[in-house]
């Protein structure tokens, strides 16, 4: 293929397989990937800003995920308010808070790897025309409907927070803050390892996913309390043994960084075929059954294989 070429192919696949494994095409069906304002942002703007960031230095998946973690307090935090979706106290939804960096990093990482394995990166990759101004403008434009909604009260969790909701908000700008200025140092770092933190908020995240499938399990058949408090024991000790693994060899992986895991590729398997099992089953509704079966079909099976490869190798994107 001509070589001017391969930086809109990247680009058409990226806006064709972010939806995908992010989950939105399974929340909101194939009409999503034709969707231009979703695609813009958050799509678009992120593969060009993290490609942008690539061209400058070679990145790990360790610090794609800490973009991917800041941006999902930004996106699901401010813009959506999907992390202040609660009738607790602090409208927080402590759940999403703790998943959401977990869920974004994740499928950042799997994206440019499957970038990777469909169409690898120039030696020199290319900056695409109008880059700077889509970098630039789309913030600013994300900034201003923020605020217009802001305002005028736009917001549902406005109406039943009260001033609560701006209180959240500084919160998730923090923990953006954070992450991010966490990233800018690990730029500096002869080699970024994931901290200890990383396995606690990975063990958390599975154990949210796995106990909220076996409590919906339980709910679908008449069985004894007892059926549910040793499935969910049997759980806690496996999920104890992968982290208690993934920690004891997380220094035994080869120093050779790898650039299309096939662990990685697996999960991104088990994502898209998974959406594509359950569109055809339930299509994109609000089907009650359809948390219980994304869950068992597409994120616990990637989650697992994903955050064995990340905890244990050394991935480049």
């Amino acid at each position: 293929m001509p070589r001017n070429s391969r930086p809109y192919l990247r680009l058409a696949a990226a806006l064709a397989l972010g939806p995908l494994l992010s989950g939105l095409v399974l929340a909101r069906g194939f009409g999503a990937l034709g969707d231009w304002r979703t695609l813009i942002f958050p799509y678009l703007w992120l593969y060009l800003f993290i490609e942008g960031r690539v061209r400058r230095q070679a990145l790990s998946d360790g610090q794609v995920f800490l973009l991917g973690g800041a941006f999902s307090f930004i996106y699901d935090g401010l813009l959506t308010k999907r992390m202040q979706d609660s009738f607790s106290i602090s409208g927080l939804d402590w759940v999403a808070v703790l998943g959401g960096p977990l869920e974004w990093g994740m499928a950042v990482v799997v994206w440019l790897h499957c970038l990777q394995a469909l169409l690898p990166r120039e030696d020199e990759p290319v900056a695409l025309p109008g880059q700077g101004v889509v970098l630039a403008g789309v913030p600013v434009l994300m900034g201003v409907v923020y605020l217009w909604k802001s305002v005028f009260g736009h917001f549902r969790v406005e109406h039943f927070l009260g001033p609560m909701w701006l209180i959240d908000d500084v919160v998730l700008v923090g923990a953006a803050v954070w992450l991010w200025r966490r990233y800018r140092r690990s730029l500096r770092e002869q080699t970024y390892q994931n901290p200890v933190g990383v396995w606690v908020f990975v063990g958390l995240g599975l154990w949210f996913l796995g106990s909220g499938l076996l409590a919906e399990a339980s709910l679908g058949v008449p069985a004894p309390k007892v059926l549910a408090y040793t499935m969910e024991t049997f759980w806690l000790v496996a999920l104890g043994i992968f982290l208690w693994v993934t920690w004891r060899d997380r220094h035994t992986y080869s120093d050779e960084p790898v650039r299309r895991s096939r662990v990685v590729l697996a999960a991104a398997g088990f994502r898209v075929v998974g959406t594509l099992v359950l569109l055809k089953l339930f299509g994109a509704t609000n089907d009650l059954r359809m948390a219980f079966w994304s869950g068992l079909l597409c994120d616990w099976p990637s989650k697992v294989l994903f955050y064995y490869a990340f905890l244990t190798s050394r991935l480049e994107v």
